[in-house]
């Protein structure tokens, strides 16, 4: 059995979900912005330190690197005060609750380091090493957290609306169907992207004050919420690996039967609806769909992909929108699948119903130039009328011949 989003409610809800990711970006976006103001603002030789490589918040800027960036400039070195070091524990299982302890102690290291004055234009300047450091490192971490929420509004926005993980595992993890709640599929999902909003949240400066809506966790969202009370009560904790081994966190192992179950009670998912799209059922009958699927597939008409998900057509060199227009027009001539037409009264083309199945092609209609890969096209229809219809090939009619005829 596949399931799927509800067909009524799924567009809403995926972009209720973009939107709040983008709300999110736009705040996170704001206080980048604000940062870097604040460097160029504070620190005259900010172009310079940029060129120190920032890798991690523990393992950065050395001093002596800093150091050489104002004696090359000429600043005026002078002693430096004592500075206070930020010791920070925190257990694996407490990662992704956000969860650690603090303390501050002196910083050997600060007895050896100098700071450096200098006047210009009319303004005096005092920096040192781990202000500078601190405000970068501020301005990093505030451009990552913008580049993920972006590349996880993206990928929220592009994924399917196919849930084939509910058939194909028999356990998934709490966050998966914490993903599935928002209306995102975790098919085919990137989830490094989603990494490190999974086990630290955003890390943000506590100067800068967040909306009240703002969620710094996954933990904050209310489904998450939900998940937690019906199924976090599960004997079945695992560690999940990410990052390629790097990152571990504790998660919840849920049966996916059970899931599906309660889903379903609760609207989250339905049942097949193999393209059922806006409130019409297939057109064709599924076992000429899925052969129609497979030819379009095997001659690279349309992009890969299962039968159940929207058919992409494949604009390439050779095969554009004129080709989808002479499929229709050659399925109809040749009434081709025979069940569908038998009860009409005529054979006109309907791009209403190709259009159930394959998108990305504009104006279908319009394209009536003849494609450079037609003999292909007539080829797919040749065998769906004899291996689907069961009708011989003498009943096969070449449109150029008919518009002779007619004419």
């Amino acid at each position: 059995m596949s399931y799927f989003f509800p067909n009524a409610t799924r567009k809403e809800l995926r972009q209720k979900t973009v939107d709040d990711f983008e709300r999110h970006t736009q705040v996170i976006n704001d206080i980048q912005e604000r940062m870097a103001l604040e460097v160029v603002e504070t620190i005259p030789l900010w172009k310079d330190l940029f060129s120190i490589r920032i890798i991690t918040p523990f393992n950065d800027w050395e001093f002596d690197d800093w150091r050489d960036v104002y004696v090359k400039h000429g600043w005026n070195e002078v002693k430096g005060e004592p500075k206070l070091r930020r010791i920070i524990n925190i257990e694996a299982s407490d990662l992704a609750k956000g969860k650690f302890k603090e303390e501050f102690v002196h910083d050997k290291r600060s007895d050896k380091w100098t700071e450096f004055t200098k006047e210009i234009d009319g303004v005096s300047y005092k920096r040192n090493f781990l202000d500078d450091k601190q405000k970068f490192w501020s301005y990093h971490v505030a451009n990552s957290n913008k580049k993920s929420f972006q590349k996880r509004q993206y990928l929220i926005r592009d994924s399917s609306y196919d849930l084939d993980c509910l058939e194909y595992f028999t356990t998934i993890y709490l966050h998966e169907a914490f993903l599935i709640m928002l209306g995102v599929s975790i098919d085919d999902m990137d989830r490094s992207e989603f990494s490190s909003w999974m086990i630290g949240g955003v890390f943000l400066d506590k100067q800068y004050d967040l909306p009240d809506w703002f969620k710094n966790n996954f933990t904050d969202f209310k489904e998450w919420k939900i998940l937690k009370r019906r199924f976090g009560e599960g004997d079945k904790v695992s560690k999940v690996s990410i990052e390629d081994g790097k990152v571990e966190f504790d998660t919840i192992e849920i049966d996916t039967k059970e899931f599906i179950e309660w889903a379903l009670k609760n609207g989250f998912i339905e049942k097949d609806t193999t393209h059922f799209r806006d409130g019409r059922k297939a057109p064709y009958e599924e076992s000429f769909s899925k052969m129609l699927h497979k030819e379009l597939l095997a001659h690279y008409l349309i992009k890969e992909g299962k039968h159940h998900h929207e058919w992409v057509w494949n604009t390439t060199v050779g095969n554009g929108f004129n080709s989808f227009n002479y499929l229709g027009r050659l399925l109809a001539l040749n009434m081709v699948p025979m069940k569908y037409w038998l009860p009409l009264d005529r054979n006109s083309v309907s791009w209403e119903n190709l259009e159930h199945y394959i998108v990305g092609v504009k104006n279908p209609k319009n394209q009536v130039s003849m494609p450079n890969n037609a003999r292909v096209i007539e080829d797919i229809v040749k065998k769906l009328m004899e291996e689907h219809d069961k009708r011989p090939l003498t009943e096969y009619k070449d449109e150029l011949k008919k518009e002779k005829e007619d004419g």
